[in-house]
């Protein structure tokens, strides 16, 4: 009588047929992942070492309708993930490949700010492939790429997929393909192979793993990452906290300035609380564990280390010892350090610009000299290009603060250079910007530039109720001041933000109210029958909601002679018992001229509409229904006040 083999014997013994049967059949074969239908078209076989062609055809694909279309390259090089850029030119590039280049993937994609907004990955079959060298043979790391490239799971790879995953037993077999190719290479892949053998060997894993470790444990190369994969082995995955802390002494003594040895100081210190002790542990720190020596691993141990002890070196009046820290910082470290340190407390005038102004020339100064480190890449987060971007825009942010504080301080000839060193996309879009700008042009001899400067500033839709008000001055006819200036205003770009508008406008009924306003009035929602009636809710602790009453100013002055719309700003949210008070004083000293309105719990029970509780907020109301609502502030007084008039015009047009 013949044996009786289980479903799961047979599955096992025909499993290992098909893996032998697949290692011996395909050991010279290429891979790729694209199909006759690609968008890519004539790829070809990569060879590293080699310019790869790249021929995109966007027909038929998310990128259709798209232009300016540009690619990534994923690149699986001596066992390492790298991404980089290729520009595209009506969909054609070219990329050199690096020599050690065992495997790429394409992703075609259009962006916005940095970030992906519509990507093509071949239907999620992926523009994918290994390459092979010069001399036609396999290049090291490419069937380990093939397999954990198309594995997103595993999470030893870039995300490019969104649903698409082989099986287990697929990524077995490509990893032991490789080991079958280029096992003296394990140390370089030996926690993939772990990741592959967890997968597949269930409750055999803790034994299979041990077996494993002490097997490399004998190679003479390993390094400290082998090491640390075998420590975090123990005590994450086996819960061995005694071997575990074995191996770690055995690496900290091994390596006593490796990664293990740097993150355990920065820990201690790190964790310490903020007082003298944590800042001379940091120093400590910085001292033992110098930065250069750090060969860029572990950027954000030094990031936090220096982001506590510059601001807390400023505020204690000790700026040499911050200026000493500027050289060793990196763009991304500068950037933070002016943010937490230079601009919320200019922008909120919490100090004197005086005081500002040594450690803001000595920041600038220094992100502009290291503008272009890549050192927001984060390893494969972005690319090259992705990341030069974001600190285009960050710079852009901070050489505005500064040029606003050179000109607040009168040094309008020293503000001139840097206003040189803004992007294209950053010159004119910013409202605060362009008025420290139109100061500068007065006080520098460029008088003849303001009215174009003015123009250009309503074109932007950044501009502030000062330069309107100058615009208006030098225009001189107050009639006709409202048509001129919406002529300034592009009138494709007009009638697109309408459309966004009129997208936006919504029906939802609210429940009537009765509010004191700072009079001790009541007002009630109930009498603004047939009137569009626009609510800001805002609080004197919320700094957004603050900088949007220019603009908001700019509206209410609009339609101040219409009885047919009214504005109200409830004040929501409060903090103190003290809150209608320091309301009064706030709007008394301000000068805003607003119809202000004490919250009790309007805004509240709009929270679950909004399904946010922040503010600003601001929502506009016609006979019991909400029309339409929007949150925060982007920055423009004109802009905003613009906003408002367009959806209370559009209103009045339903009418």
């Amino acid at each position: 009588m013949p044996p009786v083999l289980s479903l799961k014997t047979i599955t096992m013994k025909y499993r290992w047929i098909s893996i032998l049967a697949i290692l011996l059949g395909v050991s010279h074969a290429v891979y790729s992942q694209t199909d006759s239908s690609s968008r890519l078209k004539d790829f070809g076989v990569p060879v590293a070492g080699d310019t790869m062609r790249i021929n995109y055809v966007k027909t038929g694909g998310p990128l259709q309708q798209k232009d300016n279309i540009s690619a990534l390259v994923y690149m699986f090089n001596d066992y390492e993930w790298a991404v980089d850029d290729i520009v595209l030119k009506d969909g054609k590039g070219t990329y050199k490949l690096p020599e050690n280049c065992a495997f790429v993937a394409l992703l075609f994609y259009t962006a916005e700010n940095g970030n992906v907004t519509v990507a093509d990955n071949n239907n999620d079959h992926g523009y994918v492939a290994t390459t092979i060298s010069k001399d036609g043979k396999h290049v090291p790391g490419g069937q380990l790429a093939w397999g954990i490239f198309r594995k997103p799971s595993m999470g030893k790879a870039p995300h490019y997929f969104d649903k698409f995953e082989i099986s287990n037993d697929a990524l077995e077999m490509w990893v032991r393909k490789e080991m079958k190719d280029y096992l003296p290479n394990m140390p370089k892949y030996f926690d993939s192979y772990l990741a592959m053998l967890k997968l597949q060997t269930g409750d055999e894993y803790p034994e299979k793993a041990v077996r494993s470790m002490e097997r490399l444990s004998r190679d003479p190369n390993l390094t400290e990452d082998n090491y640390v994969t075998f420590q975090n082995v123990y005590r994450f995955q086996l819960k061995d906290e005694h071997k575990a802390d074995s191996v770690r002494q055995f690496i900290l003594q091994k390596y006593p300035h490796g990664k293990t040895a740097r993150f355990a100081r920065y820990s201690e210190a790190y964790g310490m609380p903020l007082d003298e002790k944590k800042l001379i542990a940091l120093e400590k720190f910085l001292h033992d564990f110098p930065v250069k020596e750090s060969g860029g691993s572990q950027a954000f141990t030094y990031y936090n280390t220096y982001r506590t002890l510059a601001p807390a070196y400023f505020v204690s009046n000790q700026n040499d010892k911050l200026f000493a820290l500027i050289p060793d910082m990196n763009f991304a470290t500068l950037n933070e350090n002016y943010h937490s340190i230079i601009e919320g407390v200019f922008i909120m005038n919490r100090l004197p610009v005086e005081k500002l102004y040594p450690v803001s020339k000595a920041l600038i100064d220094a992100m502009i000299k290291k503008r272009h480190d890549l050192s927001y890449m984060e390893d494969v987060r972005y690319t090259h290009m992705q990341a030069d971007e974001i600190a285009g825009m960050q710079m852009d942010n901070k050489l505005s603060i500064h040029i606003r504080l050179l000109t607040k301080m009168g040094k309008y000839t020293e503000a001139i250079p840097y206003l040189d060193l803004l992007t294209e996309k950053g010159k004119y879009t910013g409202a605060a910007l362009n008025e420290a700008r139109i100061k500068i042009l007065e006080n520098t001899g460029g008088e003849t530039k303001v009215l174009p400067m003015l123009e250009l500033g309503i074109r932007a839709n950044a501009a502030t109720p000062a330069m309107i008000s100058k615009l208006k001055e030098l225009h001189g006819d107050s009639a006709g001041f409202d048509v001129y200036l919406e002529s300034l205003k592009a009138a494709d770009d007009v009638k697109k933000i309408k459309e966004d508008l009129q997208a936006k406008l919504i029906r939802e009924k609210f429940t009537a109210f009765k509010l004191e306003d700072m009079n001790g009035k009541t007002v009630s929602s109930a009498d603004w029958k047939d009137k569009i009636v626009v609510i800001d809710f805002w609080a004197t602790w919320c700094f957004p909601c603050k900088m949007a009453f220019p603009g908001m100013q700019l509206a209410v002055d609009k339609y101040a002679k219409d009885p047919s719309v009214g504005f109200y700003f409830i004040a929501t949210m409060p903090r103190s018992k003290t809150y209608k008070e320091d309301i009064k004083k706030y709007i008394s000293t301000s000068g805003f001229r607003f119809n202000v309105l004490y919250d009790n719990n309007v805004f509240k029970s709009l929270t679950p509409f909004f399904n946010s509780s922040a503010i600003p907020r601001k929502i506009i109301v016609e006979n019991g229904y909400i029309r339409y609502t929007s949150e925060g502030y982007e920055g423009s007084p004109s802009k905003l006040a613009d906003e408002i008039s367009y959806v209370i015009e559009i209103l009045k047009t339903e009418n």
